[in-house]
Parts: C-alpha cells; sequence; structure tokens
C-alpha cells in the first residue's frame, strides 16, 4: 500500500514538471501579434531589478522597438559587430585581440560584450533613420534663444575645485569610486584647485561636463588612471555666444533628437494593440 501511495505520488509530480514548464513558457501578453511569455516578464523582474509592472512595459517597448526595426528594415550582422569592435579598439591603441584579454581580465563576457554591441548598433541605426525627417536646421536667433535659456551651460569657471583619485589597478580604482570616503589600498586621493586658464582642453571639457558631486570618466594617464571627483565651479562667467556657438548647437540638437525619438515611441506605444492573454 506504502508503495503504491508512493509510485503514485511520484506519478504525479512528473505530471506537474511539464504543466509548470508550460506555464512557464505560456504567453502572458501580445503586443501587435508579438507574444511576450510569463518566465520573459519573470526574467527582466529579477535581472534588471524592476517590479512587474515596469518589467512589463519594458517588454512592450521592446517588441514596439523589434517591430519599428523590422519595418524598416534594418539589422545588424556579424561583420558590422567586429568591425565596431575593430574600431573601438582601433580607438583605443589596441587590436581587438588585445580588447578581448582586458575585458577578461575584467570580468566581461565576451559574447555578451558582441551582444551589447549588435543592440547598440541597432539602435543607433533606428534612431538615425527616424531622425533623418524629423528635425530641421536652427536659425541663429532659435540658437541664441537656447544659449540665454541655459546660460550655465556655456559659462567657464575661473577655478574648478577637484579630488584626483589614482591608482595602476582600474578595479582598486572603481572600488575607490563606488565609496570614495574609502580607503582603498592602491588609490591615491589628492585634493586640488584647478586653474581652468591654460589647462588641457580634454581635462577641461571633462570636468565642465562633470555635474558637481560626481565622477568624471576614468582616463590612463601613462601607467595610472585617474578619475576626478568634482566638488565645485568657482566664479563661473558666461562665454560669448559666437565663442560657443557650435557647443550651443550640438546641446540644442541633442535635446530635438531626444525629444523626436520620445515623441516617435510614444505614438507607437499609443497606437499598439497589447492583449493580455494569462494575468502575469
Amino acid at each position: 500500500m506504502i508503495r503504491t501511495l508512493r509510485t503514485l505520488f511520484v506519478g504525479l509530480l512528473l505530471l506537474a514538471a511539464p504543466l509548470a514548464a508550460g506555464l512557464v513558457d505560456a504567453v502572458s501578453i501580445v503586443v501587435n501579434d508579438r507574444p511576450i511569455t510569463l518566465y520573459e516578464i519573470y526574467k527582466t523582474e529579477k535581472s534588471l531589478g524592476l517590479p512587474k509592472t515596469k518589467a512589463i512595459e519594458f517588454l512592450i517597448k521592446k517588441r514596439i522597438r523589434e517591430e519599428e526595426l523590422a519595418r524598416l528594415g534594418i539589422h545588424v550582422d556579424d561583420f558590422d559587430v567586429n568591425s565596431e569592435i575593430e574600431r573601438i579598439a582601433r580607438q583605443n591603441g589596441i587590436d581587438s585581440l588585445k580588447m578581448r584579454t582586458i575585458l577578461a581580465k575584467q570580468g566581461v563576457d565576451w559574447e555578451a560584450y558582441k551582444k551589447r554591441i549588435r543592440e547598440k548598433l541597432l539602435q543607433e541605426r533606428l534612431y538615425r533613420q527616424i531622425l533623418s525627417t524629423k528635425i530641421q536646421s536652427p536659425s541663429d536667433e532659435t540658437l541664441k534663444e537656447y544659449y540665454r535659456l541655459h546660460i550655465d551651460a556655456f559659462s567657464l569657471p575661473e577655478k574648478i575645485r577637484v579630488i584626483q583619485y589614482s591608482s595602476a589597478e582600474k578595479r582598486a580604482l572603481l572600488k575607490a569610486m563606488e565609496n570614495p570616503l574609502a580607503t582603498v589600498p592602491g588609490v591615491v586621493r589628492k585634493q586640488e584647485t584647478l586653474e581652468t586658464e591654460g589647462l588641457n582642453p580634454e581635462l577641461l571639457f571633462l570636468l565642465t561636463k562633470t555635474p558637481k558631486g560626481e565622477f568624471t570618466e576614468i582616463v590612463p594617464v601613462g601607467r595610472q588612471y585617474v578619475a576626478f571627483l568634482v566638488q565645485d565651479f568657482v566664479n563661473p562667467r558666461p562665454l560669448p555666444f559666437e565663442k560657443v556657438k557650435q557647443k550651443v548647437f550640438a546641446q540644442w540638437m541633442e535635446q530635438k533628437q531626444k525629444e523626436a525619438i520620445e515623441s516617435h515611441f510614444e505614438k507607437l506605444r499609443a497606437a499598439a494593440t497589447v492583449k493580455i492573454v494569462r494575468t502575469p
């Protein structure tokens, strides 16, 4: 009798296993005939740390984006990905094999990196196609108005107060940047007040584009890695419009492109047919 019950119990478990698997893979939502499964929702929640409602919205927008890529005939093949990796490597003064070795030492999976490059290229091509007919060139008056409304962005301080963090090990520097007050072995901190007049233009650009209280990007300097924690901009003064006209144009264009992209996908989202097949 006990053996019979045990056999029955095992049989029920084996029967339940494929049913559970089927439920996980079941379609939950359909967006313009493109399905989203319960498993995708669960995986997105966990991998991105999102609540369920935001994970669902993320996936709906992803399906809309995939549909738009297909509609416009945009694709990226392995040759495109490898070419972009070679370009990035050359930009950093190395080849792709050396870059792969460096990434491996930093714990970056090569296939995952290639996937990110593919996604980046797809997004760039999609945005370029969307924007090709949406933005007209601005007049000087438009740029001057933008300059007046965002004058702080086109001002230059006399001095910049920073804390310089440097290390021979990039991982150690990243650890220090995560907790700036902690003492991290191998990382040297140095308080500095930098005069902007005569400062290296690339460093000046790096510092002035970084908000107060935040770190700059990490830059290699000789055999060291360096990052600056920006503390304060001292006595900022507006630069003449003609001197910063190109920068004004670049920021105006960036804002308009962002607005155009958001508007484009908001319209697609509003027009999308979203059907709930199974409650997530």
